[in-house]
């Protein structure tokens, strides 16, 4: 339980990141497909013919699956990104380890590009094609997902090594 409490971050952090973002991506485009499907759905059933208020509402939930879904994973990959520095800040390490941290970077950007084309294949499916061309923000964070784990490694090492902290009364990082 001590451990627990003590752990600031660590190692598989950028690996964290990656696959939640794919996980995300994957789940956000779903449901920017499954919301305006259901929502055609509805409207064309004639459900909506007994309340005024009805289509309005149907025509809401579309624009939510068309729009809503790019906003939430903008905000979501942008947590992702400010966690992982936020974690960096607050780990303690030796600048020994930074060969450690460029290894597990090295395999995380390696797993990031079967990560991205995983869901290259998935995306450019024929059911998902009209989805994609409506989420760029999506498709484009995922075409660029080896990048943007670099760029985000790298500012996580920087952070982690580069601090000055003291720990147990020497310094640590820097210079």
């Amino acid at each position: 339980m001590n451990y627990l409490k003590s752990k600031k971050g660590d190692l598989p952090d950028m690996l964290i990141f990656i696959i939640t973002l794919f996980v995300f991506a994957i789940g956000f485009l779903i449901l920017a497909f499954v919301i305006p499907t259901i929502a055609d759905g509805l409207n064309n059933a004639g459900l909506n013919e007994s309340d005024p208020g009805a289509a309005k509402t149907i025509e809401e939930i579309a624009e939510l699956g068309a729009s809503g879904m790019q906003k939430g994973f903008f905000f979501l990959f942008v947590g992702l990104i400010m966690s992982t520095m936020i974690t960096s800040f607050l780990t303690r390490t030796h600048p020994i380890f930074i060969f450690m941290y460029i290894f597990f970077l090295g395999i995380t950007l390696f797993l990031g590009g079967y990560l991205g084309n995983a869901f290259e294949q998935f995306a450019v499916s024929p059911i998902m094609v009209d989805t994609l061309g409506s989420q760029g923000l999506i498709s484009a964070v995922m075409q660029n997902i080896v990048i943007i784990t670099l760029v985000t490694g790298a500012l996580s090492m920087i952070i982690i090594f580069a601090k000055f902290s003291s720990f147990g009364g020497q310094r640590q990082g820097g210079f």
